[in-house]
């Protein structure tokens, strides 16, 4: 029986237009998404690996029928007008291109991906075929689908490919709550590696922080963590403000002697600390430098501090 999730925004009149959409390889992703555009498109096919994946995703979606494209020929996929690539970003290549070599698209097909890394490109389309390429990338954590489902509408989403597909699929998204920007196709990569510092890397950056309270002697695992008032507060002025209005600490007030201190106890740690920590305080240095509350003295110090302390690294 197909799980109840809550509806997202009133039906709109794409189920009219009778679109009909494909997804392959609906994971977390894929089966979110699904579930979210299905009161707003016709939901042929969810096709997965396995045709028990395929299932289980149907199950959550509440919509679609599973096909199981390890067990089956291509040639019994359903015809759509747009086919959702939602497979880890390794795949999508030859994933998609697999589809597109079957012949099951046809003229007037859109085909897109939801990669942030990857532009629409990498499809290779056969000349005179009329099919348009695309991507959209949401930036959206899709670690639990459930909270996702309520929690999707607003979230900003990076669309790049075809005129023709960007319109459509602009359209789609929309219906669902996204927000669309653009974003250039050769940019797609950089563009990727800001998301994954921001939310991957920002995880690891505070797991780093934990690992330096353990390392000074402080027990936190049976406590809440000390750190937890202090991240907060620096996010919320960081949110609500820029980067010259969150930064605050030594660097920000020229405090020279202290980072000297802090380089000399990251000596005795793993040798990626101290790299990590010159790394961001040089970038703390140009946000300092912006604020005017540190003297250009101060500053020129910390950065040669930081910078010599990376030049010894180099030749260990």
């Amino acid at each position: 029986m197909s799980e109840q999730m809550p509806d997202q925004l009133p039906a709109t009149d794409w189920s009219s237009r009778s679109l009909r959409l494909n997804c392959v390889g609906a994971g977390l992703v894929g089966k979110t998404l699904c579930h979210l555009m299905a009161r707003h498109i016709q939901l042929n096919q969810v096709i997965n690996q396995s045709q028990s994946s395929a299932q289980q995703a149907v199950d959550f979606i509440g919509a679609g029928r599973p096909f199981g494209i390890g067990s089956k020929p291509l040639t019994h996929l359903e015809p759509a007008d747009i086919w959702m690539i939602t497979c880890p970003d390794d795949l999508i290549a030859s994933v998609g291109n697999k589809i597109i070599q079957s012949g099951r698209l046809q003229p007037g097909n859109i085909i897109f991906h939801c990669s942030g890394a990857i532009s629409s490109k990498i499809f290779q389309i056969p000349k005179l075929a009329d099919i348009s390429v695309a991507s959209v990338h949401p930036i959206h954590s899709f670690s639990d689908p459930r909270s996702s489902l309520e929690s999707f509408s607003g979230t900003p989403c990076a669309i790049e490919g075809d005129p023709k597909a960007t319109k459509v699929l602009d359209d789609l998204f929309q219906s669902i709550g996204a927000d669309l920007f653009p974003i250039n196709s050769e940019s797609k990569s950089l563009y990727h590696a800001s998301t994954v510092m921001a939310c991957n890397y920002l995880v690891s950056l505070l797991e780093l922080s934990k690992m330096m309270l353990s390392q000074a002697g402080v027990d936190h695992k049976n406590h809440s963590n000390p750190l937890k008032g202090l991240i907060e507060q620096t996010l919320g002025n960081y949110l609500t403000g820029d980067a010259q209005t969150a930064l605050t600490g030594p660097i920000s007030r020229g405090d020279v002697n202290t980072i000297a201190s802090h380089l000399t106890a990251l000596e005795n740690a793993p040798s990626n600390w101290q790299k990590v920590y010159c790394s961001l305080g040089n970038i703390a240095a140009d946000i300092s430098s912006k604020q005017s509350l540190a003297s250009p003295q101060s500053l020129q110090a910390i950065t040669k501090l930081l910078n010599q302390k990376d030049a010894d690294r180099k030749y260990d």
